[in-house]
């Protein structure tokens, strides 16, 4: 294989411009992968309102490794929210997406590391993963189904914990 060059860049199939339906996969994908960021952004932010914008009405989330499991909006973001409020800083990072689309339904599932400090500056490192479903609204893409398993951790559990 030649190696990339400014030259050779534009060598082997393209995508014609006129695939609407590989516009679409991309598009779609696109759509989905802000949703996930927004969710990262919204929990980093504790931005609650932006939070309970990526879910529809009768959305669940779910904590395996806690056997909780909410439904809507408004009881996700309260749980949410007094995990993290008494935090001084997160941050969430995801990586490896598979995005799979069908009509105006679709499943995503991503790896998760989450950063948690508390004020004393003790931290919590969690890495799991996310997989959800998600339904194409009139306001775009929204979870409706997220459940995270956790694989490992490390740090002190008393940062999440209380």
């Amino acid at each position: 294989m030649e190696p990339m060059s400014p030259h050779n860049h534009r060598k082997g199939p393209r995508m014609p411009l006129n695939d609407e339906p590989a516009i679409r996969r991309l598009t779609d994908r696109a759509e989905i992968l802000d949703v996930v960021g927004g969710y990262a952004t919204a929990l980093d932010t504790k931005d609650w309102t932006a939070l309970a914008s990526l879910f529809t009405e009768d959305a669940t989330w779910e904590y395996t490794g806690g056997g909780e499991r909410l439904t809507g909006p408004e009881a996700i973001v309260a749980r949410i929210a007094a995990a993290l409020r008494p935090l001084a800083v997160t941050q969430h990072l995801f990586g490896n997406h598979t995005v799979r689309v069908d009509g105006d339904e679709a499943e995503h599932a991503c790896y998760v590391q989450a950063q948690h400090v508390a004020k004393d500056g003790r931290k919590y490192l969690g890495a799991g993963r996310y997989a959800d479903r998600l339904h194409r609204t009139a306001d775009g893409w929204r979870f409706t189904h997220r459940s995270l398993t956790s694989m490992w951790s490390d740090g002190d559990t008393a940062v999440v914990l209380g």
